[in-house]
């Protein structure tokens, strides 16, 4: 699989840091400027092969939070964060990168889609750390 190059990691550290319980969150606005939407990162599972993390923006469209985008990471046993999926509500996007077993364990991932996703990614970290100016 492919991981998050080394500004990605950087960016993914950042944020992440401080996020150690399931379930638990932090909300990052640096920028006053309102066209730039707060970043929230929430801890949300603990799996066989590591934690997962979860990084989106929001707004809000006639009373519900819509996801613009929200993507998984697995921060692996080797400190790399692994995208494995990725929405984006106003497009109508849901997609899952990974295969996972009963027991909770990686049983296999799309290769093309998880590249894909971990490009997107790259960029986007460069992005928070531009506009959180972090």
């Amino acid at each position: 699989m492919k991981h998050l190059n080394q500004t990605g990691k950087k960016v993914m550290d950042i944020l992440t840091d401080g996020v150690t319980d399931y379930d638990q969150a932090r909300k990052i606005k640096n920028n006053p400027c309102k066209s730039v939407m707060a970043v929230c990162v929430e801890k949300i599972s603990n799996t066989k092969s590591g934690p997962l993390f979860s990084i989106a923006h929001y707004y809000e469209q006639c009373g519900d939070l819509m996801r613009d985008p929200d993507m998984t990471f697995l921060r692996g046993s080797d400190g790399n964060y692994y995208p494995l999926t990725y929405r984006q509500d106003n497009l109508g996007i849901d997609q899952d990168a990974i295969v996972w077993t009963d027991e909770g364990n990686i049983k296999g991932y799309h290769p093309k889609m998880q590249a894909d996703m971990t490009s997107f990614a790259n960029g986007w970290m460069k992005n928070i750390k531009d506009q959180q100016r972090l």
